[in-house]
């Protein structure tokens, strides 16, 4: 409840709101952010801005549904792969290397190949941002739990580099020696720093382009090298840390599975009093039973969540306080990232970034997916 937080320390101090979320997004400290707010009003705020060695809030995205929505909103854009590993900020000030995870977590420690790299700059003092991935062999990356299993390992680091070594690519510049703080610059200014700061193969790839087709070209190439899909970034815009807004957007090539729903939990805050949450299992015809493979809440409309709740009640089957079980008969269309291997589910697999695309009344259960196919759509993207 971060959000709630500044917002009443802003109330309590009698400060503007964004001036208070602007300098959280700097510290990283939301006590200290209060305490300054409180004691010194506006003029404590002023001393929180970009500091080396000090984490910033990330950059956040939001998505699009294809090339062309990028760039109706964009014009000109910059499309770069998006890679799915762990995105990482680097912080270097003379010999001093920081590195901070998304979270705004210091994994120094655990990225010893990046400090190292880090310190060999030739530039000086720098603030770099870009992700951390696992590739295999040929290139093409791993899963991402296994560059997450790298990443949170904080033991025996020198072992599990030997064995699982890290690759990284920085897509942004937000200081340098030479030019001072750069968040206020254009996407397309800081580029152009990155590129003379730091050497070509640790960059992401990327292309400029107002094309529509070229853009489309680029996000298959992307989806053909393994990658999860490609980011539109605007040329003109600043670096608005820690806020979502359409500078930045993401393009995913999303699978589809037609699921069954076997139980909904309610929802609470602005979706109390309907059923949101929703167990997703897919047929297994040789048991004749469901296996669950996750819930999700994410793409339902207001619409969608009251229409899903009388449905469901009309199917209940027992409920507790929390969870109403239906029978296995409304088909939904999920979207969703990719298959990965999950212990907390009977069959060991899971969907990341599950989210309803639309209920299906039309098909049966009979008509769903079955868990034989999520298994080969796993297999399919281990190999």
């Amino acid at each position: 409840m971060e959000g709630l937080v500044l917002d009443a320390i802003a109330k309590a101090a009698n400060l503007p709101q964004p001036e208070v979320r602007q300098a959280f997004m700097f510290s990283g400290n939301i006590g200290a952010v209060a305490r300054a707010a409180l004691e010194q009003g506006a003029a404590g705020l002023v001393r929180f801005g970009l500091q080396l060695l000090t984490p910033v809030s990330p950059m956040l995205t939001n998505s699009a549904e294809d090339t062309a929505e990028a760039l109706d909103r964009m014009g000109e854009a910059a499309f770069e792969f998006k890679l799915d590993g762990a995105r990482i900020q680097v912080h270097r000030q003379g010999d001093d290397v920081r590195i901070f995870t998304r979270q705004l977590q210091d994994v120094t420690d655990r990225l010893p190949e990046i400090v190292e790299w880090t310190r060999a700059l030739p530039v000086g003092d720098i603030l770099l941002e870009g992700e951390t991935i696992a590739l295999r062999a040929d290139g093409r990356p791993h899963p991402f739990q296994v560059t997450m299993r790298r990443l949170g390992r904080s033991k025996d680091v020198a072992s599990i580099r030997q064995e699982l070594p890290l690759s990284f690519f920085f897509f942004d510049c937000l200081y340098r020696a030479s030019e001072g703080p750069l968040i206020a610059r254009s996407y397309r200014e800081r580029i152009e720093i990155l590129g003379r700061a730091i050497p070509t193969a640790f960059q992401i790839l990327r292309t400029l382009t107002s094309d529509p087709q070229e853009a489309q070209r680029f996000l298959q190439r992307a989806l053909d090298a393994g990658h999860e899909g490609a980011m539109a970034k605007s040329l003109v815009a600043p670096y608005v840390a820690g806020q979502r807004g359409y500078h930045w957007l993401k393009l995913k090539a999303a699978n589809t599975l037609d699921l069954v729903v076997l139980a909904a939990e309610w929802g609470h805050g602005r979706r109390s009093g309907w059923l949101s949450n929703l167990h997703l299992g897919a047929r297994d015809p040789q048991s004749g039973q469901f296996v669950l493979l996750g819930k999700t809440f994410k793409g339902l409309t207001d619409d969608m969540l009251r229409w899903q709740t009388e449905k469901l009640i009309s199917l209940e089957t027992s409920r507790d306080s929390w969870t109403v079980s239906v029978r296995p008969e409304l088909v939904v269309e999920v979207a969703f990232n990719e298959v990965q291997e999950s212990p907390r589910y009977p069959g060991g697999l899971a969907l990341r970034f599950a989210r309803v695309k639309r209920f299906r009344p039309d098909k049966s259960a009979s008509e769903s997916d079955t868990f034989q196919t999520v298994r080969a759509l796993f297999e399919r993207q281990r190999q």
